[in-house]
């Protein structure tokens, strides 16, 4: 059982590992770059999806602040765009809707040559393709279309911290794998998304302070801000997303980071620190998991959608069982490492760290520690007694590290 002054040391490492784990602002500008000229060629005055007032905004982990640096360096970052008509000709489908924004894409050389084979929703474009650039992500390009009066909804609830009436935010969107994909002309009998309504319920449940307010209208806007100072639910979302990637090196059926971050949003009570956040995060996500009878009384498991409530985040469990199963072993296996972290010291708990989130993150975690500790001993300031062994014994054994040449 750790007391109050080891509790405060783990907050502080966990918190200075999110810092770590997060991609750097030059990271997070190159890619903002990258999707400003998608946006641009998509939505210009000559685009095929000019006359239906095209707008492309980032959605995802990239505006609700848990993107993670890949594992392995040469990997990439993963960022996900919609690009949103305000309607569309009468007769498109699903595949026209589709068809025109690759088309439209196409158009321009350097986008055809990025482009991958058609995904079951979106369009991906592979920036490490192009031997000419080193740009270390792919977007994934969502088309939907939007619904009358959605500006209006959209600019309101974004303005204000009242969750208000997010199902005005959702958006009709394309997926290839629906049985009125190529025939069903009316987009508001297509699949429904609500990713800014999702956002929104998401930064709701993370901020616990006024003055470190995170403004999600600033998010969505055409150049988003780049969030220096994360809640601690954003980090432990960052903290086990790595724990995942670790554990499923390459693994397709690895659990998907929209459940991760949606039960820990549900179990997180408003900790004030990242260790205690995590703590109770992992503790009780599965309590959020609810288990409903289907088809000839036959169990599933269902992961609601906090915004809307008929979406199950889960339903590819249903298909795949391994995925459920992978799931709880993930869980299983995260519980463990973190109840195993608070009992280890010095070395040990670099060594176990390193295992769980990844060597180069940890080791920059306690050389930046020990570089404040050194500073702030000088001063007579430092918050780390080395009579608890905790970080002092591991920034001794990771020397202070100026790293010099690093992305910050």
């Amino acid at each position: 059982m750790l007391n109050n002054q080891q509790k405060e040391q783990f907050a502080g490492i966990l918190d200075e590992l999110g810092d770590n784990l997060d991609i750097s602002e030059t990271q997070f500008d190159a890619a903002v770059k990258s999707y400003n000229a998608i946006g641009g060629w998509l939505t210009g005055d000559d685009s095929l999806l000019k006359p239906y007032h095209p707008e492309v905004k980032p959605q995802g982990s990239m505006i609700i602040g848990t993107t993670v640096k890949p594992v392995h360096p040469d990997d990439d970052i993963d960022i996900d765009l919609v690009c949103e008509l305000s309607g569309k000709n009468p007769s498109w489908t699903q595949k026209d809707l589709k068809r025109i924004v690759r088309d439209q894409l196409e158009k321009h050389k350097t986008y055809e040559s990025l482009l991958a084979p058609e995904g079951r929703r979106c369009w991906t474009l592979e920036y490490r393709n192009n031997s000419d650039r080193s740009d270390r992500y792919h977007m994934d390009i969502l088309p939907a279309i939007i619904s009358g009066g959605y500006k209006m909804v959209f600019e309101k609830l974004f303005s204000q911290r009242d969750l208000g009436n997010t199902d005005s935010l959702q958006i009709s969107i394309t997926d290839r794998t629906l049985f009125n994909y190529a025939s069903e002309k009316s987009s508001e009998l297509w699949l429904k998304s609500n990713p800014f309504g999702y956002a929104r319920w998401f930064i709701d449940r993370a901020t616990i302070t006024t003055t470190k307010l995170f403004s999600l209208n600033e998010a969505v806007k055409p150049v988003p801000k780049y969030q220096r100072n994360k809640f601690p639910l954003q980090k432990v979302v960052q903290i086990l997303k790595r724990h995942r990637d670790l554990m499923f090196d390459g693994d397709t059926e690895k659990p998907i980071s929209v459940i991760i971050t949606t039960l820990a949003g549900y179990a997180y009570r408003k900790e004030t620190n990242v260790y205690d956040a995590l703590v109770n995060v992992i503790n009780t996500m599965d309590s959020y998991i609810q288990t409903k009878l289907g088809a000839n009384n036959k169990q599933y498991k269902f992961i609601g959608n906090p915004v809307n409530l008929s979406e199950n985040f889960a339903d590819r469990w249903i298909q795949t069982p391994a995925k459920e199963a992978k799931f709880y072993k993930w869980l299983d296996a995260v519980k463990r490492d973190v109840s195993e972290l608070s009992s280890q010291r010095g070395g040990l708990l670099v060594e176990h760290m390193s295992r769980s989130f990844g060597a180069a993150e940890v080791t920059k975690t306690f050389s930046n520690i020990g570089n404040r500790t050194k500073d702030m001993t000088a001063r007579g300031e430092t918050r780390f007694d080395t009579k608890l062994g905790i970080a002092a014994g591991a920034s001794n054994i990771i020397k202070p590290h100026t790293f010099y040449g690093t992305e910050e």
